[in-house]
């Protein structure tokens, strides 16, 4: 059997997958702080927590969307906060098929506590860079997932 190998496509030199390892690297450095804060949510409630903060009364379908995960796991994620008070969903009074989700005083004591321990390993990938350098990648990483549009 012939075996092809292209020095070129080695994991270790494909972008993607050093994409995929510094996401790996940073999850668990999110999960750890969020652990050391006895926050009670995880890193992926955390997100959704804070995207219902920036866009309050907005439905599930716009959180999945803007979170980018499935439905039935954005559903999860929304009923595990509702069950610990820090959002609410109502049903949408133009059109009841809909729910629109809320943070609550309790999720907005959370989201103010925890924002600056967030902060702080959001920064961590960044150490040393520059503001144009920040910039450029971002140019970089928003035409990358246009691409995947």
């Amino acid at each position: 059997m012939k075996q092809f190998f292209d020095p070129a496509q080695r994991l270790d030199k494909l972008p993607v997958f050093l994409m995929e390892q510094i996401l790996k690297r940073y999850r668990q450095l999110a999960h750890k702080a969020l652990s050391s804060e006895n926050a009670g949510i995880n890193v992926d409630q955390w997100v959704v927590l804070k995207q219902v903060s920036e866009n309050n009364g907005c439905s599930q379908v716009e959180i999945a969307q803007s979170t980018v995960k499935d439905a039935p796991t954005t559903t999860r994620i929304i009923d595990q906060l509702v069950n610990k008070v820090l959002i609410a969903k109502q049903l949408d009074p133009s059109d009841r098929r809909k729910y629109m989700v809320f943070v609550t005083d309790k999720g907005k004591q959370l989201i103010a506590r925890l924002l600056p321990v967030v902060q702080s390993y959001r920064k961590l990938p960044l150490k040393g860079f520059t503001n144009e350098e920040e910039e450029q990648l971002m140019t970089f990483l928003s035409r990358m997932m246009k691409n995947l549009e």
